[in-house]
């Protein structure tokens, strides 16, 4: 499924849309782990340019690598007293507000450690863009999260300056599918804000998961789709477009 199915009515047709925007982090940014470097380096066949390239309408990409919805929510606000130009918005967060500072996690695995952007804030500022971009008569679009690879992940960042996997596995509880059920708790807070505003929403989620083994489209970091993961998601943003065209 693409949507959850009471938010069909909020879906905006095609035809009315000239401009579309898009503020997002490194997943809508099309950033990939480059394997030979272990640099991060953007793709230009990643999702958007994809979808770009296969429909009549302007698509704005001002998505942002490590951006959090608190950071977009500014640059959102000021685009819109700027006279942003656009019938729909993408808004994708979640993957860098779950995150945390493992390095200070490390250093005090004891202690409480809070995610980049606290649960309740997160869900309140993505409340809060999309009442903003109501109030401009622009249709918010909401999209969840990709799944990751929280065994993957966890070995990413122990590889990391400063880092202590012991510490970090025992502050995890011993388990890094915790990481898992972070971002899943993230992506599934964007689901329910949607539902409840009665607001469209791809579901990318439920489509990575119908793959039988999904991490195969994810970097080695275990949290960034590599390039055959960006042209699933191409391919599931097109099917949306069209389901609605």
């Amino acid at each position: 499924m693409l949507l959850l199915s009471r938010l069909e009515r909020g879906v905006m047709k095609l035809s009315m849309i000239q401009n579309l925007a898009i503020w997002g982090d490194s997943l809508l940014k099309g950033i990939v782990l480059d394997e030979s470097t272990s640099r991060y380096k953007p793709l230009k066949t990643c999702s958007v340019n994809l979808f770009s390239k296969a429909f009549p309408f302007t698509v704005k990409n001002n998505s942002r690598f490590g951006c959090t919805a608190p950071k977009a929510f500014g640059n959102l606000e000021a685009s819109l007293e700027n006279g942003l130009k656009a019938e729909v918005v993408l808004l994708e967060f979640g993957g860098n507000d779950c995150d945390y500072d493992w390095v200070e996690v490390s250093r005090n695995p004891e202690a409480h450690h809070e995610p980049h952007t606290p649960f309740h804030t997160f869900c309140s500022t993505m409340e809060k863009m999309a009442d903003l971009l109501l109030s401009h008569s622009i249709k918010p679009l909401f999209m969840n999260l990709p799944p990751i690879d929280g065994e993957r992940y966890y070995r990413w960042i122990s590889n990391l300056n400063n880092i202590d996997p012991e510490a970090v596995l025992k502050w995890l509880g011993g388990q890094t599918d915790t990481i898992y059920r972070q971002q899943e708790r993230y992506s599934r807070a964007i689901e329910r804000i949607a539902y409840q505003k009665s607001l469209p929403l791809i579901d990318v989620r439920d489509e990575f998961l119908s793959i039988h083994n999904y991490r195969d489209y994810l970097c080695l970091d275990g949290i960034h789709l590599n390039e055959s993961g960006q042209k699933i998601m191409g391919d599931i943003f097109q099917s949306y477009a069209m389901n609605y065209a």
